[in-house]
Formats: C-alpha cells, sequence, structure tokens
C-alpha cells in the first residue's frame, strides 16, 4: 500500500490514466447494445436512439484531457492543486461512467470497467492525498 501511495504524489498514475481515455475511441469504441426480439415494436426502435455501452468518444476526450490537464499541475510542481483536481475528475468520471461500465459486462466488454476501475484508484488516491495534506 505504501507504493501505492507514493504513486499520488507523481504524475504517472494520471497520466496512464489519460493516456487510457484518449485511446478509448481506437481501442474500444462504443457500440450499441443488441436489441432484444421483445422489445417494442419496429417504428419505436426507429424513433428511439440506441443504447450505447462504454463511454462515448467526447465523454473518453473530456476526461482523458481532465486527467492530462492534472497529469501536467503535478509534473509543474503543484502536488496540493494537482492532486485534488484530480481526485474530482476522477470521481466525476466514476459518477458518468461507472454504472455503464458495469452494464458493459453483460455484452462481454471488459475496457469499460477497467477504466472505472483506473479512475476509482485515482480518486481514492488522489483525495487521500490532497485531504491528508502534508504538502512540501
Amino acid at each position: 500500500m505504501d507504493t501505492l501511495e507514493n504513486l499520488s504524489t507523481t504524475p504517472y498514475l494520471a497520466a496512464a490514466n489519460s493516456l487510457m481515455l484518449l485511446a478509448t475511441p481506437v481501442v474500444s469504441p462504443a457500440v450499441a447494445s443488441p436489441v432484444s426480439s421483445t422489445g417494442p415494436s419496429s417504428m419505436m426502435r426507429f424513433l428511439s436512439r440506441p443504447k450505447y455501452v462504454g463511454p462515448s468518444t467526447k465523454t473518453a476526450l473530456l476526461f482523458g484531457s481532465a486527467q492530462a490537464l492534472g497529469s501536467w499541475i503535478i509534473y509543474d510542481g503543484d502536488l496540493e492543486s494537482g492532486s485534488g483536481f484530480l481526485g474530482a475528475w476522477s470521481a466525476l468520471y466514476l459518477i458518468v461512467g461507472g454504472r455503464g461500465s458495469v452494464k458493459a459486462l453483460r455484452y462481454g466488454r471488459v475496457w469499460p470497467l477497467t477504466l472505472s476501475a483506473m479512475a476509482a484508484t485515482s480518486t481514492v488516491l488522489y483525495t487521500k492525498k490532497f485531504v491528508a495534506g502534508g504538502f512540501k
């Protein structure tokens, strides 16, 4: 656990999270979930939006950019602001994409859950560092 806590003083965890999020549209694009045959009529299916599994391209780019910015803040030497920024944005990602990542397992998609696990790790470590203080 000490190694993970030391990792929260570096920009590496956030940079890895950023790279994973920014690579998401290429590695694992959001796909429409399969439509059941017992669902609504074909006209209703035509009028309704498809349900996508996994983070959208906009979500991945927004949160990936925020993680890159937070990583840069820590790299630039402001550990306190960077930790708070990354803790907040990682928690926001969990709010936006956490439930969808668990639902994605139903369709055999593991990447969204991997992204949420990385965001949860970032949330815990960077928020703990921000709340505990002790910045030099």
